[in-house]
């Protein structure tokens, strides 16, 4: 009976190791870089739509949400295509949709087209990010001694993301103006598929990233497919700390994302295209103070538990959201902006590691789609309704009330038992 040497099985696990390591920096690669461009067009539409379009708050929360509004229908679709085999190829799909929807906003003449590429930019988010969460956690399940310092790693790059594309788009805005500043993300937009498809070749994927089967019955697809994703949501409900995590993503996403939709908005009537400074000086503030933190959730929860750095840091943040209603200027929201992103930096990995924890591998695609759904509903409901208080009541007003679902998170959490 052949068998191979001991050496040469040791160098091969060490070979694939590489090989894994390599695959899991590249994608965190990408995941920044798709992240710069989602965060720093996020952060100057609400402007681009008040000072090129004069939008009310109402028509500035609902350009918002539309996007949130594909990215539901395409996540928990997206996660079902993965756990199916689907992954570099979506990465591929999800940036490619993104690059199209640059030119729009590009060539946009009214409100109708920002519209038109908020819902095909929501597509492209709710495609590649579902994948990029799940293929993270899908690979760290591979060596579970790296699980938590994974989703750590991705949650880190998110947050670059957070301090970079804000910032860039905001300097770029008020230095160049809006449409050299969409010029810049079209050219980014165009290198991601590119590092996606070297990453998966160069790391020996073993996927088709070419082939996409589009022969089905789109009736029959759809009727198994939505009951398969029933029966998924179902039995992850029944994961006490899945389902902890996803009401917690979403009360507490209800309050901040006000924060990240309106606040660049009510900037925007005060200051103008000057208000680009401000808002990417708040949110790389928030992003800054967010990454260390981030990078050590997972060593930190292998000794205190993830829903204890959830309660605490839940509760701070929504401190720091109620001052920075409070004290809306230069200089003093900087420093509650900083808080803001301290307490951040613990919340969001430590409510994605409670999520997927307990999850098996062959429920992590789905299971991160319905997850990051619960971030979606709040960006899709809490512009909305902001908005239209913001319409009757002011911008002011709805920044000194954006804690409060932050607060009722924390409550929830720690009164929760598991």
């Amino acid at each position: 009976m052949a068998f191979k040497p001991k050496s040469k099985l040791m160098s091969n696990s060490i070979q694939e190791l590489r090989l894994w390591k390599l695959r899991m920096w590249y994608i965190n690669i990408i995941t920044l870089l798709f992240s710069i461009l989602f965060q720093g067009i996020s952060t100057i539409l609400s402007q681009y739509a008040v000072i090129r379009f004069n939008a009310t708050p109402i028509e500035v929360g609902i350009v918002w949400s539309v996007f949130y509004l594909t990215s539901i229908i395409t996540r928990p679709i997206s996660g079902l295509a993965f756990d199916q085999g689907y992954r570099f190829r979506l990465l591929i799909l999800g940036s490619l949709m993104f690059f199209i929807s640059s030119f729009i906003y590009f060539f946009s003449s009214d409100i109708t087209h920002l519209l038109i590429a908020r819902f095909l930019q929501g597509s492209s988010q709710g495609i590649f990010m579902t994948t990029s969460f799940s293929l993270v956690a899908y690979e760290a399940s591979q060596h579970m001694e790296y699980f938590e310092e994974s989703i750590s790693w991705r949650s880190t790059m998110l947050g670059l993301g957070v301090i970079i594309g804000p910032a860039l788009g905001g300097y770029l805005i008020s230095f160049y103006g809006f449409h050299e500043t969409f010029v810049f993300m079209i050219l980014l937009a165009a290198i991601i598929p590119i590092i996606v498809y070297y990453t998966a070749k160069t790391t020996k994927v073993e996927e088709r990233l070419t082939y996409f089967n589009l022969k089905f019955d789109l009736n029959a697809t759809i009727k198994k497919d939505l009951k398969i994703i029933i029966k998924n949501f179902i039995e992850l409900m029944h994961i006490t700390s899945f389902k902890a995590a996803l009401f917690s993503l979403i009360l507490y996403a209800i309050g901040y994302v006000t924060v990240t939709s309106l606040l660049p908005a009510y900037y925007a009537t005060l200051f103008g295209k000057g208000s680009g400074v401000i808002v990417g000086n708040c949110l790389a503030l928030i992003g800054l103070s967010s990454i260390i933190p981030r990078i050590f959730t997972g060593k930190i929860s292998k000794h205190v538990s993830v829903k204890k750095i959830a309660t605490l840091n839940l509760f701070t943040l929504a401190l720091s959201l109620a001052f920075i209603g409070l004290y809306p200027f230069p200089p003093n929201v900087y420093i509650f902006c900083l808080s803001a992103g301290l307490s951040l930096g613990f919340v969001i990995p430590s409510l994605q590691i409670m999520a997927l924890i307990d999850t098996g591998n062959s429920k992590k695609g789905i299971a991160t789609g319905f997850y990051i759904i619960g971030f979606d509903l709040s960006n899709l409901i809490s512009p909305i309704i902001f908005g239209s208080l913001g319409n009757i009541f002011g911008y002011k007003f709805v920044m000194e009330i954006t804690f409060i679902p932050v607060l009722f998170a924390s409550l929830y959490l720690m009164l929760k038992k598991f």
